[in-house]
């Protein structure tokens, strides 16, 4: 088997479609994912994001793949949003489902928990339909109807974190890891959304079953994967 080569940070990926989304969770089950250092944002939110990369030319070196991250927001981290007063919470990593073994073995590296995962966007008649399978199983189905028209660009940076084991000269330690991401991003008309978790309610990722969409956005957007920063 050929050596997987994974490319240095950062790394650019340029006009994802994303379906992203916002939801209400429960607050002991965003509390159980999250490290000791870290607290929960008041708001009790779970964001997704459902997006395909179809096109080896959209990366600098990761080529084609599709993703699915979720992530819990958190309090004292808000990050910049261009143009506005109120920034972004903080969002930590606690599930990220990857069709590239080169993407994953990248975020591996740095704590991010990548596994294996294929994300399909259908647009039909301006209904979309995003699905998440994990071994050829649907865990995660959203839908949403959306135009096509490009909206005014959205930019800022939006505050990620892991807890990764990062060695050191001589010892290896547990650290939370900070990646800043740049972004710019044109949504379009995103409306009656809807999510379902269909992974087995065993899975600890059920536990944070969707309880009200508070906002959805269907955007074409660009980003880079940063260096990180130990926090």
């Amino acid at each position: 088997m050929a050596e997987i080569k994974v490319p240095p940070a950062p790394q650019l990926v340029t006009d994802a479609w994303m379906l992203m989304m916002g939801f209400k969770s429960d607050p002991g089950a965003i509390r159980s994912f999250l490290p000791t250092r870290l607290e929960p944002h008041p708001n009790n939110m779970v964001v997704i994001n459902l997006y395909t990369v179809p096109d080896p030319s959209q990366t600098s070196g990761f080529g084609a793949y599709t993703l699915t991250y979720i992530t819990v927001q958190i309090k004292g981290h808000d990050s910049y949003i261009m143009g506005s007063d109120i920034g972004e919470p903080g969002r930590f990593w606690v599930g990220y489902f990857n069709s590239s073994e080169v993407v994953r073995d990248f975020t591996r590296g740095v704590g991010i928990p990548a596994e294996p995962g294929a994300t399909t966007l259908t647009k039909r008649k301006g209904k979309l339909k995003a699905v998440l399978e994990v071994g050829g199983h649907v865990f995660v189905e959203a839908t949403a109807d959306v135009g096509d028209k490009l909206q005014a660009a959205v930019g800022g940076h939006l505050n990620y974190f892991t807890q990764g084991r990062l060695q050191g000269d001589s010892s290896e330690s547990t650290q939370i890891i900070k990646f800043p991401i740049p972004f710019v991003s044109r949504p379009v008309r995103t409306e009656n959304a809807t999510i379902t978790f269909k992974m087995p309610e065993n899975h600890p990722l059920y536990s944070l079953k969707p309880m009200g969409i508070e906002w959805a956005s269907y955007v074409k957007g660009s980003f880079v994967y940063p260096q990180y920063e130990i926090i």
